[in-house]
């Protein structure tokens, strides 16, 4: 028996998951006070039953739009935790694809309302595993506005709805949990 037969290098995710939740530490979630890992963390384990890579993409979900991580520098450590490289091409493309691109910083001259609406619309063309990890964003940033921000939870709820009309391609079952909870929260309105 080797000295360090004991020893059992870990899974790839357990490398992954560790590293992301570095890349994000001291972030908190907006007025919860909670580490930030916890939502990337949420969005994971609701995609993984759903979606091919779908733990693996929820949790890098928010990586290029929240950390100094780059879409080559993601590539690499996916890689050197042991993902072959056509699951960390998979999982790089999907968190490219649900990274922001209509930006205050890439559109300065477009108003807030033009940005957001670009983005919705650029949502509704990205691929089904992406979209089936933003379903499952959905449903954990609906809870946080339903909890932190209901004076704004009506107007919230309606984009949301809109957003889920063209983004069709995604797991059903879950688009349709979505727009269950929308629809819902929408008719308790007088509670809003």
């Amino acid at each position: 028996m080797s000295l360090f037969s004991w020893f059992k290098p870990r899974k790839p995710v357990d490398r992954l998951k560790h590293w992301v939740k570095r890349q994000h530490k001291g972030q908190r979630v907006k007025k919860s006070g909670k580490p930030y890992f916890t939502h990337l963390l949420a969005v994971a384990e609701m995609a993984a039953p759903v979606t091919y890579l779908g733990y693996e993409i929820g949790l890098c979900h928010d990586l290029l739009e929240d950390t100094s991580i780059t879409a080559n520098g993601l590539r690499v450590a996916v890689t050197n935790f042991g993902y072959k490289p056509e699951q960390a091409g998979y999982i790089v493309a999907a968190v490219v694809e649900l990274t922001d691109v209509f930006t205050n910083n890439a559109y300065p001259l477009l108003d807030r309302k033009t940005r957001k609406e670009m983005e919705a619309r650029r949502l509704c063309s990205i691929s089904p595993g992406a979209q089936t990890v933003k379903y499952c964003d959905l449903i954990d940033n609906i809870k946080w506005v339903l909890r932190y921000d209901r004076r704004n939870a009506a107007e919230y709820l309606k984009k949301k709805e809109a957003l889920l009309g063209c983004m069709e391609a995604g797991d059903q079952l879950v688009r349709n949990s979505v727009l269950e909870i929308v629809h819902i929260e929408l008719e308790r309105g007088a509670d809003l």
